[in-house]
């Protein structure tokens, strides 16, 4: 390989690593569909109501993430409490693979960059600026990461079909969010980002290297579109965020 004056510029296209995922994870008897989901709330709520089976956990050094199975119109899915941040998105996500899912929604909230965007609002990713580091591993360097088409007509049509207004377009995808400047917020509303958030360009990536389905759904959040930073108590909106983990389930299915 030749070195590179940053290594963040050093991508390797192998296909096999030193840890593969498979050496860790076996494989389990579960359906092809998973919800990444990034709403404790709605996991705990659905756990004390009993519709959740655990069938497998994920552990690192911090945190052990049971992987349930429910139903969703009779249909089994899987759903997992997300990772926050591009790191361990992408470890999650390779886990998630080597265990048998392969068609994937997350679902989450992002601060908003454009003034309009409400409270709750659904944002529909279909690019990401690579302000972040684990998907230059999975990829070239790039400035963006696209989500795949098809995904993307799939998600729009189960919105129009259930006459759900939002808004798709590009995001911004970044490790530091105590560095979310006025002068990258406005480089990113210029670039024609929508929101920020943490994990987008690094699942697109990963999952088109591990040619897997991956979508994902988003809803406005805190505002970064003013002059002064808005959080609009955007965890206060637990009725969105089921109801958001429904649709993520109910798109999923026809993925």
């Amino acid at each position: 390989m030749e070195k590179q004056i940053f290594p963040i510029l050093e991508f390797d296209a192998s296909r096999t690593a030193k840890i593969e995922p498979s050496y860790i994870i076996k494989p389990k008897d579960v359906p092809p569909y998973c919800v990444i989901n990034y709403f404790g709330d709605v996991i705990e709520k659905r756990l004390t109501e009993g519709q959740l089976t655990k069938v497998a956990q994920l552990f690192s050094a911090t945190v052990t993430l049971p992987v349930y199975i429910t139903k969703h119109n009779d249909q089994p899915v899987g759903i997992i409490q997300g990772y926050v941040g591009s790191a361990g998105a992408a470890a999650q996500l390779e886990e998630l693979i080597a265990l048998g899912f392969t068609r994937f929604i997350a679902c989450g909230a992002a601060g908003t960059l454009q003034k309009g965007i409400s409270l709750g609002g659904l944002i529909i990713p279909n690019a990401a600026i690579r302000d972040e580091g684990t998907s230059y591993h999975y990829m070239p360097p790039s400035r963006e990461a696209r989500c795949d088409h098809a995904v993307l007509e799939t998600i729009a049509t189960c919105l129009r079909k259930r006459h759900i207004p939002y808004v798709m377009g590009k995001t911004w995808t970044t490790d530091a969010f105590y560095r979310e400047t006025e002068e990258k917020i406005a480089l990113r509303r210029s670039e024609g980002c929508l929101c920020v958030e943490m994990e987008t360009a690094t699942y697109f990536a990963v999952s088109r290297f591990r040619n897997v389905a991956f979508g994902q759904i988003l809803y406005g959040g805190d505002d970064l579109s003013g002059i002064e930073w808005d959080s609009r108590n955007y965890n206060s909106c637990k009725d969105i965020r089921s109801k958001i983990v429904d649709l993520a389930m109910e798109i999923c299915l026809n993925l």
